[in-house]
């Protein structure tokens, strides 16, 4: 996990929540009715920050559990009545198997490239067979610290084409059954569904 990254949500949580609890009306897009779809039971929202998609998929009848790196993304998650779990990417803290769902919304973006595969290995190991795997990334290439939110808060964004992320998916004998490109603002963004 990308420490400066954590530290910047940790002081800046209210604001980000802020900015970003109307994306989806912002910019609109089904994807997340599309996982709904094709998901029953219990998900795993890593990254859920402050449970902006948690609330979506708890109001579909889903059954979530929130984990982020940040404990105040953590305190508000919590305070919005979510089951929140304070935890790192790269070592879930959860049993094999134990979802029949993971959903990772532009969240994996803030670790580094080297730890992509540790990320895939661990969603792959918590997902039951058959489960779906929600994927969120920035269209792009390599990595950098962005300073969106102030001089003092830089955060880790890395950047992937479809290619890399089907290949690594791949590697981890995670189908590919959806794909879209949503343009956010000057970015586009890949959304993935893949099925283990």
């Amino acid at each position: 996990m990308d420490e400066k990254t954590v530290k910047t949500y940790n002081e800046k949580a209210d604001e980000y929540t802020a900015e970003t609890d109307d994306f989806w009306q912002r910019f609109p897009s089904t994807f997340p009715q599309d996982f709904i779809k094709l998901v029953k039971g219990k998900v795993l929202d890593i990254g859920s920050g402050s449970g902006r998609d948690a609330k979506i998929f708890t109001d579909a009848g889903l059954e979530i559990t929130c984990l982020d790196a940040s404990e105040s993304m953590i305190k508000i998650s919590k305070s919005r009545g979510f089951n929140s779990v304070l935890g790192n990417f790269l070592s879930l803290p959860f049993e094999d198997k134990t979802f029949n769902g993971v959903w990772a919304y532009t969240s994996l973006l803030h670790i580094h490239k080297s730890e992509i595969k540790k990320a895939f290995e661990e969603i792959n190991r918590v997902l039951v067979d058959g489960g779906i795997f929600g994927l969120g990334l920035i269209d792009g290439e390599g990595e950098e610290d962005r300073k969106s939110m102030g001089e003092d808060f830089p955060r880790l964004f890395t950047y992937y084409n479809k290619e890399e992320v089907e290949n690594i998916a791949k590697e981890f004998n995670l189908n590919k059954i959806y794909f879209e490109k949503h343009q956010v603002k000057s970015k586009n963004y890949l959304h993935f569904l893949l099925q283990k």
